[in-house]
C-alpha cells in the first residue's frame, strides 16, 4: 500500500510539473524558449522510477490536463514532448546506449513532425512550406529593392538569387531533419543532465573527438559527385531533389567530422580547453576547409597518421 501510495503521489507531482511546463512554454514565451526542452523530464523521471504501464497512464493523465490548460491546440505540442519523455525513459531501461537513444528520439521527433504537418495541412489547412516560401519570396522583394536603391544591384543579381532562394525551397528536407536531430540532441543532453543530478543512472556519449564516420558514407558521396558530373539533372525532378538532399546531409556530417578531428589534435597536442574552443570557431568559419578534412578523415583515417607521429 505504502508503494502504491508513493507511485502515485509521485505520479501526481510529475503530471503537475509536465503541466506547469507546458503551460509556462506557451504563455511565457521568453520563458518558455527555455522550459519547452524540459517538458519531457516529468515522463522521464516516471519511467526511470516505475513500471512502463504506470508510466503510460501517467503520459494519457498529462495529454488530458493539457487539454484542459490549452486547449486542442496544445495536444500536439503535449503529445510529442510526452511520448519522447516515454521513449527516453523508456530504452534508458533497457540499458541501450545513449547513441541509440539519440537515434530514436530524433526519429521519434522526425515522425511526430511529419504527422503533426500533415495533420495542419489536412485539418487546418496550414502548410508550413508554403508559408515559409512566401516569407522568403518577401525578403527577397526586399532585398531587391534595397539593393537597386543604394546602385549595388549586380547585372545577373535575378538569375543569383533565383538560384539561392530555390536550392534554399529543395532542400527543406535535408533542413528539417538535421534541425530535428539537432533538437533531440539538445533535448537529450540537457534532460538526462538533470536526470544524472537527481541520481539516476544515465548513459553518456563517446567524447566527441572519437567521432568516427563508416567509410560508406565517403564512397556514397562519390557515387553522388559522378551523378552530378554525368547526369544532366534538371532542378524539380525527383532525381534532383534527392541529390541536393543527400548532398546536404552528408556535407554536414562531414562537417561534424571534421571539427571531432580539429578536437581530437588539440586533445593529443594536449593543449589547454581554450584551444578546443577557438579551433572549433574557426573550423565552423572555414567550413569547406573543415568539410575535405572530415571527408580525408573518414576515408584515409588522418588520426591514424597524427598517432604514428606522435610516437616517433
Amino acid at each position: 500500500m505504502q508503494d502504491n501510495a508513493r507511485k502515485i503521489t509521485y505520479g501526481a507531482m510529475m503530471i503537475a510539473l509536465f503541466a506547469i511546463l507546458l503551460a509556462v512554454s506557451l504563455y511565457m514565451p521568453l520563458v518558455g524558449s527555455i522550459t519547452m526542452f524540459f517538458i519531457p523530464l516529468p515522463i522521464i523521471l516516471y519511467r526511470l522510477k516505475y513500471d512502463r504501464a504506470s508510466a503510460l497512464l501517467m503520459l494519457a493523465a498529462g495529454i488530458v490536463l493539457s487539454l484542459l490548460i490549452g486547449g486542442i491546440l496544445l495536444v500536439p505540442f503535449a503529445l510529442v514532448h510526452g511520448i519522447l519523455g516515454f521513449i527516453i525513459g523508456e530504452t534508458i531501461r533497457k540499458g541501450k546506449t545513449k547513441f541509440y537513444i539519440f537515434m530514436a528520439s530524433g526519429l521519434t521527433l522526425l515522425i511526430m513532425g511529419m504527422g503533426m504537418y500533415v495533420g495542419a495541412v489536412l485539418f487546418f489547412g496550414f502548410n508550413m512550406i508554403d508559408e515559409l516560401m512566401t516569407v522568403m519570396q518577401t525578403t527577397k522583394e526586399k532585398m531587391t529593392s534595397f539593393m537597386a536603391n543604394t546602385g549595388g544591384l549586380p547585372d545577373n543579381y535575378d538569375e543569383i538569387i533565383t538560384a539561392t532562394f530555390d536550392v534554399y525551397e529543395y532542400t527543406i528536407p535535408s533542413l528539417f531533419i538535421m534541425s530535428i536531430f539537432t533538437l533531440a540532441f539538445i533535448i537529450l543532453t540537457l534532460n538526462l543532465g538533470v536526470a544524472k543530478r537527481l541520481g539516476f543512472e544515465v548513459p553518456k556519449f563517446p567524447p566527441f573527438r572519437e567521432m568516427k564516420l563508416p567509410i560508406i558514407t565517403v564512397i556514397l558521396y562519390g557515387v553522388i559527385l559522378l551523378i552530378t558530373l554525368f547526369t544532366d539533372m534538371k532542378p524539380g525532378t525527383n532525381l534532383y531533389l534527392i541529390i541536393v538532399n543527400a548532398t546536404t546531409l552528408l556535407r554536414f556530417l562531414f562537417l561534424l567530422q571534421g571539427v571531432s578531428l580539429i578536437h581530437y589534435y588539440v586533445n593529443e597536442m594536449k593543449l589547454p580547453k581554450v584551444a578546443t574552443v577557438v579551433a572549433t570557431i574557426f573550423a565552423l568559419v572555414l567550413t569547406p576547409i573543415t568539410t575535405m578534412l572530415g571527408i580525408l578523415d573518414t576515408g584515409v583515417n588522418i588520426r591514424a597518421w597524427l598517432r604514428k607521429d606522435k610516437l616517433k
